[in-house]
């Protein structure tokens, strides 16, 4: 006994990982037997004739009808009706070409298991492709078993496209047409396929930050850059380009600051006039409109998974525009990492598939990148800026092309810059900090207007650290943040919110021309009272907004817009913080895991105590409320520039979304934590392993959170 139990001591965190893996595993095999292996008799459907008012006579013999379709056929179903009780026997279907007389596949199929008044399909022995006849002949004959006989519905006329096909029932001719429904591409088990690789890939992670955590050898940003970067790459395989937000515009625009940077690359007589920034440019073959449907199917994964390691046949340099391709911002900053990506898929001349994955990557990998440092170099809170980091709703958007993915990066890095530069272990600062501290802020200052006040952050650092004449260090560093804005894009916004009604036609006439705050689709969860009054658009050319005049003239109507927002749409706005409701808000995450995540912020903020009577530095009262102030401010530019986008006869406040709150959630959770943890002497090293402990469980809990959204979101897809 002592040798077995010294034996379970010495391979304690292999076992245990062993023990993580056969569970999760165990509780997979479970989810595939019960939700995803009915899902492999899912297919495409195309309805050939789908008017079944009347029913043909019941049939003895057989039934014949011709038809025409130029689709791909697996399989055919019927609409039945039954007289005289439940028929048995087997029904046999033969597919003809009507032209040549060629039989080019059966079907057989159980009498018994039909169902009257709805569609019975029969699957193709062999599938048959597209354009393989210009006309068919089906034939179903019945052989039955017992008294009881079937008919088939039919539309009183024929078809149209039809024209001269003949339906026959025993011989006799009819007037109208079956009814058909094609089944036209069957998953089969690809989505079994699909589901277990990306068990296995999010049972790997899980259980290697376990290993990792258990092994106390990396420090806390390595654990979590490695972590960031495995569930964004499932992120990436679950919810592929084009499900997140509006990221169709940013593809868009990603695509076009590639095309532009080509442009520079390519010798052979192009001229850089030729790839304007302002319009949507691509490479002729970068078309598939099976990934480029935004709303995720199980069949956009399979168009993926075909399309993955495909090679282009453009050359490069060769760019098309596409006029009708809006996109997303007047700037372009934010797209650059994306831009990169994509470029690189052009000199690679990857398909349109890996380009498309390539540029979602070079996001994330910079995402990954940045958060990274800053939660290396916030001096406390770390765990707070890893909880923010690995939500499923920040994860989401940094594994896409959307502008937030670097917007909430450089938030984020900027946050822990200045803590760093108040409460780190200097006595004066650098210049290399001072200029990477002051680099980071002007590329946050024009991403988004309204988080424009968190460059107010470098308040916060003491005026001894920043050597001579602090004070007006700091006032020229806030200038020039408004210089930049002013500069950039983002100034229209101020004027677009300050003018008495929205520009015509609810939005501008390109998107490039967009409010940062402007909310993208309405999510389809706010579907109250809106619904009713302006059924999934924008609002109408020539409705009155709630614009800067409108509210200060009616400041009660706004007050209750406010408040009916806050009760009506409570549980949206906090799912989709954290990532409850994912893609265009149209994948629901069971609200378990939303509690969970909103457990992990908690914990997240809970500080290990000083030493006992350790005195606090004073810069801490003034810390917490300047990043709780900071926070506030801008959450309420957030919802003021969605309210200044909502018609005035709407009842709740037009596309207003948690997200929008995500790029000061570190700032906001700072000021929610206990004095305590802003103490630098207790993160510096005094009780170093409660901390690493309360970082490890942190990374481990969010593992697992995330493990569960993702499942679930790929249980809502299969749904579909």
């Amino acid at each position: 006994m002592p040798a077995v139990w010294a034996f379970l001591q010495k391979h304690r965190r292999a076992l245990c990982c062993g023990g993580l893996v056969l569970f999760l595993l165990a509780v997979l095999f479970g989810v595939w037997l019960v939700e995803v292996r009915p899902c492999e008799s899912k297919s495409l459907a195309a309805r050939l004739n789908d008017a079944y008012e009347t029913a043909a006579p019941p049939i003895e013999t057989s039934a014949v009808q011709e038809f025409c379709t130029d689709q791909p056929l697996t399989g055919l179903a019927f609409v039945f009706y039954l007289s005289g009780g439940q028929p048995a026997g087997e029904l046999a279907l033969e597919l003809y070409d009507a032209d040549t007389g060629l039989l080019l596949s059966a079907s057989t199929g159980q009498m018994a298991n039909l169902i009257e008044g709805q569609y019975i399909g029969l699957g193709l022995d062999t599938p048959v492709p597209a354009g393989a006849a210009a006309r068919y002949r089906l034939v179903l004959t019945p052989h039955y078993q017992n008294e009881a006989r079937l008919a088939l519905g039919c539309s009183a006329a024929p078809a149209p496209g039809w024209d001269g096909a003949r339906l026959e029932a025993d011989g006799q001719a009819q007037a109208g047409s079956l009814a058909i429904l094609a089944s036209t591409r069957a998953i089969g088990r690809f989505v079994s396929v699909f589901y277990w690789a990306v068990s296995l890939l999010l049972t790997a992670v899980l259980a290697g930050t376990y290993w990792l955590v258990s092994a106390r050898r990396w420090p806390a940003h390595r654990l979590y850059a490695a972590l960031c970067v495995g569930l964004g790459l499932v992120f990436c395989l679950v919810l592929p380009p084009y499900a997140a937000p509006d990221e169709e515009f940013h593809i868009n625009q990603a695509f076009s600051v590639a095309s532009r940077i080509g442009s520079y690359l390519d010798f052979d007589g192009w001229h850089l006039s030729h790839v304007s920034l302002g319009n949507s440019f691509r490479r002729p073959g970068d078309e598939n409109p099976v990934v480029q449907d935004q709303k995720t199917t199980v069949f956009t994964w399979q168009a993926v998974a075909d399309g993955l390691f495909t090679l282009s046949p453009d050359r490069f340099g060769e760019y098309i525009e596409h006029e009708g391709d809006l996109q997303a911002d007047i700037s372009n900053e934010l797209y650059l990492a994306s831009g990169l990506g994509v470029l690189l898929g052009f000199v690679l001349h990857l398909g349109f598939v890996p380009t498309l994955f390539l540029g979602r990557l070079a996001n994330l990998a910079a995402f990954a990148a940045l958060t990274a440092l800053a939660v290396k170099k916030a001096p406390f809170g770390k765990p707070v800026f890893m909880a923010a980091g690995l939500l499923p709703m920040t994860l989401h958007l940094a594994a896409s092309y959307s502008r937030d993915s670097l917007l909430l990066a450089l938030s984020f890095l900027y946050t822990a810059l200045c803590l760093d530069a108040a409460f780190g272990p200097y006595q004066q600062l650098s210049r290399r900090q001072l200029a990477g501290l002051a680099a980071v802020g002007l590329l946050l200052a024009p991403a988004k207007s309204v988080y424009l006040p968190l460059c107010a952050f470098c308040l916060l650092i003491p005026a001894a650290r920043l050597g001579r004449r602090a004070r007006a260090k700091q006032a020229g560093f806030l200038a020039c943040c408004l210089l930049v804005f002013a500069l950039s894009g983002a100034r229209y916004q101020i004027a677009g919110f300050l003018s008495a009604a929205l520009p015509a036609g609810g939005e501008p006439a390109a998107a490039v021309q967009q409010a940062e705050a402007e909310p993208e689709q309405p999510p389809e969860t706010e579907t109250g009272p809106n619904a009713a009054q302006s059924p999934g658009g924008p609002p109408a050319a020539d409705s009155v907004c709630f614009s800067a005049s409108y509210i200060l003239a009616h400041p009660g109507l706004t007050v209750q817009l406010l408040a009916r927002s806050a009760v009506q749409n409570a549980d949206h706005y906090l799912k989709t913080l954290v990532g409850g409701s994912l893609s265009y808000y149209s994948l629901e995450i069971a609200w378990g895991w939303v509690v969970c995540c909103y457990l992990l912020l908690a914990f997240a903020c809970r500080a290990p105590a000083g030493p006992p009577g350790a005195p606090l530095p004073k810069a801490v009262l003034w810390g917490r409320l300047l990043a709780g102030g900071l926070a506030l401010c801008c959450c309420g530019l957030a919802v003021l520039g969605c309210v200044s986008w909502t018609p005035t006869y709407y009842q709740t406040i037009y596309g207003f979304q948690g997200r929008y709150l995500l790029p000061v959630l570190p700032a906001a959770l700072l000021a929610l934590c206990p004095a305590a943890g802003w103490d630098g002497r207790a993160a510096a090293g005094w009780d170093s392993r409660a901390a690493a402990q309360q970082e490890g469980r942190l990374l481990l809990g969010l593992a697992a959170v995330n493990m569960g959204v993702l499942v679930n979101a790929m249980l809502a897809v299969m749904a579909r």
